[in-house]
């Protein structure tokens, strides 16, 4: 599955794992981790839901708390995404007469949840404390511990003529992003190799570096490093992940949905940060 090395929760991880994690930190700013436990629980029942809803009307999705429009989500400010979206646990939506995301969705991510917690912690100790090392305390306080989940969809035929990418380069913000796909290799996943350019931000990297394909697998999901712990560690211990999703094209039957959750998703405000898939 490529260069990515992987984690397994259900074994101590070996010296050599741990040194394969450290260059990929520095290198691609992403992992790989073995969870079949989150991925049945978005094949049980959580795709179906996210796509019903997204087929609701414009009216009724407009007035859903944590609901963003089609194209409405920027890279760097300037580029819109040609995605929909919708955010879970998230504290930042107060307009008045917000509506709750239909109920068995809201349950469907709620189970989402449940199971992460599950084993969050001990992945979250394996990364800051085994492999980067940290002395700095990276849980425990709101604003490190603060999580969303986000479910995007993209449909090929709302692609603007001309438009290549689903997602063009970009780095998240937060700490650590856990991206958990559908079994599809060709959903246009890639993620920068870092050391092929000397570019910093993600619109330099993404015009100079050499991108890898991320194949999409059974039991896997992919866990992306973020603006934000970049800049707590330095760029000596992570590197911000800059990756995008090449689109297939407006002639492309399929849609795609994808799950993000967020780790410390709610940072100051930062020059080049987006969250989307």
């Amino acid at each position: 599955m490529g260069p990515l090395p992987i984690i397994d929760l259900s074994t101590e991880q070996s010296p050599a794992t741990l040194a394969k994690l450290r260059q990929a930190l520095l290198k691609y700013g992403a992992f790989r981790l073995c969870s079949p436990e989150l991925k049945q629980a978005v094949d049980g029942g959580l795709l179906r839901e996210a796509r019903g809803f997204f087929q609701l009307s414009n009216e009724i999705k407009q007035r859903t708390r944590g609901y963003s429009g089609f194209g409405t989500e920027l890279v760097r400010g300037t580029t819109p995404i040609p995605k929909e979206g919708i955010n879970f646990f998230r504290k930042n939506d107060q307009r008045d007469g917000c509506i709750s995301p239909p109920a068995e969705f809201s349950r469907s991510v709620i189970a989402i949840h449940d199971k992460w917690k599950h084993f969050r912690d001990q992945l979250l100790n394996i990364v800051f404390c085994d492999v980067l090392e940290s002395e700095i305390p990276l849980m425990g306080t709101p604003t490190l511990d603060s999580e969303s989940i986000g479910i995007q969809y993209y449909n090929p035929q709302r692609m603007i003529a001309g438009d290549s990418d689903y997602s063009p380069p970009h780095m998240d913000g937060g700490t650590l992003a856990i991206l958990i796909r559908e079994d599809d290799e060709d959903d246009g996943l890639e993620v920068a190799d870092l050391e092929s350019t000397e570019e910093l931000g993600s619109d330099g990297v993404g015009r100079e570096a050499v991108f890898m394909r991320v194949p999409a697998a059974p039991d896997e999901v992919v866990v992306l490093v973020g603006t934000r712990l970049q800049r707590l560690l330095g760029r000596t211990k992570a590197r911000a992940c800059v990756h995008r999703v090449v689109g297939p094209g407006q002639n492309h039957a399929e849609d795609r949905v994808s799950v993000g959750i967020f780790r410390a998703c709610a940072p100051p405000p930062l020059r080049d940060v987006t969250i989307s898939y």
